[in-house]
């Protein structure tokens, strides 16, 4: 399998993800479910990117190392800090456990979401899909 077709297919995995999100936002589900599928959409999509540069990224889960691994390819992702990108990783993976105190709130499942479709467009321009 090509660099490009590993690629789309962790492209696909993301955009299901963030469709997920936005389903569950529009059906009112708990919001720590709702930004913990945002927060794997944009982890996936930039896995896509880096695969598509084959660019090894292991088993990381952090959004801010993939975004630093992208930028040693391409510096523009910068841009996913300036959208806050980089803060969906504590919230969404903590919140998951109902004994780390951390609450995610209906407004920040909403932003998570906002959050996670501006990524993707951002990194599917530049998968080429």
């Amino acid at each position: 399998m090509s660099n490009k077709e590993i690629a789309e297919k962790w492209l696909r995995r993301a955009y299901t993800d963030l469709r997920v999100a936005e389903k569950l936002l529009e059906i009112g589900e708990e919001p720590w479910v709702i930004a913990f599928h945002a927060q794997q959409a944009v982890e996936k999509a930039l896995k896509a990117y880096l695969a598509l540069h084959n660019k090894h990224f292991g088993k990381v889960h952090n959004i801010a190392r993939l975004i630093d691994l992208c930028m040693e390819v391409d510096r523009d992702f910068n841009r996913l800090y300036e959208i806050g990108v980089d803060e969906l990783y504590p919230l969404a993976i903590e919140a998951r456990y109902p004994d780390t105190g951390i609450e995610v709130t209906t407004d920040e499942a909403e932003e998570a979401v906002r959050k996670a479709r501006l990524a993707l467009e951002f990194i599917s321009d530049r998968v080429g899909k």
